[in-house]
């Protein structure tokens, strides 16, 4: 049988999936184990090479075979910055892996790896799949060798619209949504987080699940519920890690909200939260690329209120299945809050609403019909590169984005200002 098992892994085509990340399991880390998960069920064989404890134990369990190591970006952000030696050897062990394990595909899940798999790809002729859920800075997007993908693929179209024009004229550049898995918010014995907050049944409670980091503003809500507080029975349940949760714990003191707020831990159990008895789901993020909390709160059926901004409004429509307002709007999410209160059908029916958008529109399988799609077209492109070609189209790429930037971005702000210059003389005559 074990014969059998290993032939058969033999036939597949094998994807090689890459992350470098924190040790935690967010967003982009969720998605990569569903994509793990889909490879295997439709024929692929995925080996995934990363940095993450608990990634690499989460994807081991679903019987991926897995590869862990220490990874360093030259130039990047994250330290060490210059740790040559490591690169190397993660360059070598790139070789290694796609000649051992017979790899017809690499899947970048996240930008950092692409700076070293870049280089083995073009030289082995492997197609290299960047798949992206953050927006990242022209700098890094040159650091890390962004031009040297075969496939660019966002989460959303907030991701990609950032890029310059013509920036990766010689990549496929698409848009693939986040799938959700319903069983991510499906539980038995769902956590009673209206008995953890002490609420009574006429309390409204207000649940945020996710990190506790600035651009989340987390704070917004805590100044809404103190302005609420006087007029309605309000409980809010804050569920999260990071590096917001003491300046959040200071607020809570400062506003004394004790009786109202409760900052739990952060759950490995998503599921017992999202199908807590919670009346609302609340996120007014000022930066996001999909909200993937939010979708997986709308299939618990918990009517959601979050913000007007791109990554967001590409999922959800004002009014129709959210309610969407500007962030960092107290005044705008207070009465978005007090409409919910007010009104038990608008709840009913924005929760019924999204939880059909995001079952129909956003599922597993047709995240990975698409990606089926991208990868089959990838294992038909021939991507094998000399030495030469390979530093030729880097030092081209460089030599244009250093052109743009010295001469071009020059020119155009000189001419803004003589623009700009003309306008107040004619607007003064």
């Amino acid at each position: 049988m074990s014969e059998y098992i290993s032939q058969d892994k033999e036939l597949k085509t094998k994807i090689l999936y890459v992350h470098y990340g924190e040790n935690w399991i967010r967003g982009s880390e969720v998605v990569l184990l569903d994509l793990l998960k889909s490879a295997q069920e439709n024929n692929y064989a995925p080996v995934l090479w990363c940095n993450s404890d608990l990634l690499a134990k989460k994807a081991t369990a679903l019987g991926v075979e897995v590869i862990k190591d220490k990874f360093v970006c030259l130039g990047y952000w994250t330290l060490p910055r210059w740790n040559f030696l490591q690169f190397f050897k993660l360059l070598l062990k790139a070789k290694e892996i796609i000649k051992a394990y017979n790899i017809s595909l690499v899947h970048c899940n996240n930008g950092a790896p692409c700076q070293w798999m870049v280089p083995i790809c073009k030289f082995s002729g492997t197609p290299l799949l960047l798949h992206l859920h953050a927006r990242y800075m022209y700098r890094d997007r040159l650091t890390l060798l962004f031009h040297g993908a075969d496939s660019i693929i966002g989460v959303s179209q907030s991701v990609t619209n950032i890029f310059k024009h013509n920036e990766f004229s010689n990549q496929q550049v698409e848009v693939i949504y986040n799938g959700i898995d319903p069983e991510r918010v499906r539980c038995r014995k769902p956590r009673d987080i209206r008995a953890e907050l002490s609420a009574t049944k006429t309390d409204f409670v207000i649940l945020y699940m996710g990190s506790l980091i600035p651009r989340k503003l987390v704070h917004q809500l805590l100044y809404a519920v103190d302005k609420l507080k006087a007029e309605y029975q309000i409980k809010l349940a804050i569920v999260g890690s990071g590096s917001e949760k003491d300046n959040l714990t200071r607020l809570v003191d400062k506003l004394n909200l004790h009786r109202q707020v409760n900052i739990f831990s952060a759950s490995d159990n998503v599921a017992e939260v999202y199908s807590s008895n919670a009346d609302c789901f609340i996120s007014v993020p000022s930066e996001e690329v999909f909200g993937l909390t939010l979708a997986e709160a709308s299939i618990a059926k918990l009517p959601i209120i979050t913000s007007n901004i791109t990554g967001i409004n590409e999922i959800y429509t004002d009014k129709e299945n959210a309610l969407l307002i500007s962030p960092n709007n107290t005044n705008a999410l207070i009465n978005a809050i007090r409409s919910l209160i007010e009104k038990p059908l608008l709840r009913k029916e924005l929760a019924e609403n999204a939880q059909q958008h995001i079952v129909k529109n956003f599922s597993l399988n047709h995240q990975f019909i698409a990606f089926n799609l991208a990868y089959q077209n990838l294992l038909k492109t021939k991507t094998k590169h000399s030495v030469t070609v390979c530093i030729f189209l880097h030092v081209r790429t460089l030599l244009k984005a250093f052109f743009t930037k010295a001469l071009v971005a020059p020119l155009i702000r000189a001419y803004k200002q003589v623009i700009l210059k003309f306008s107040w003389r004619n607007s003064h005559d």
